[in-house]
């Protein structure tokens, strides 16, 4: 059942290089985090750690090196093992329940009705009055020159 495992995470991985006009073997590790990153929304990293494990395991047999242990693939399972984390953080912060922020009976009486009557209007004088709209002029406003 691991065979059948490590076939399959290989023909993923040299079908996605080869999409791509890639070398699946000899890899190159840049390859190999681009890959990490390709499936990273598709898989758990879990599983995407094990899928790693089975391409390299499968790149070792095939040519005695192993990409998924260079720093740079390392560090890509490590950025998505913390994006991972985050996720799992925001997601447990969502589903807690959050206390309103204050009770409606700190606010409304009982007596009062909910909603408040309308107020009167207050007049307002011209010095406060928003300004009226101007239409564009038809002709261009002649402007004076000072004479020196």
């Amino acid at each position: 059942m691991a065979a059948l495992g490590k076939i399959r995470s290989w023909d993923a991985f040299s079908a996605w290089c080869d999409e791509r006009g890639l070398a699946a073997a000899p890899a190159n590790p840049w390859t190999l985090a681009a890959y990490i990153r390709f499936v990273e929304s598709a898989m758990r990293y879990d599983a995407l750690r094990r899928h790693v494990d089975q391409i390299g395991q499968m790149h070792f047999e095939k040519r005695r090196t192993r990409p998924d242990r260079t720093a740079m693939v390392q560090r890509t399972l490590d950025s998505v093992r913390h994006r991972a984390e985050a996720r799992k953080r925001q997601s447990k912060e969502k589903t807690k329940p959050v206390a309103p922020l204050f009770e409606a009976e700190d606010f409304l009486d009982a007596k009062t009705p909910q909603k408040n009557p309308k107020m009167p209007r207050k007049r307002q004088s011209r010095d406060t009055a928003p300004a009226k709209h101007r239409s564009l002029r038809v002709t261009p406003k002649l402007v004076r020159r000072k004479r020196v």
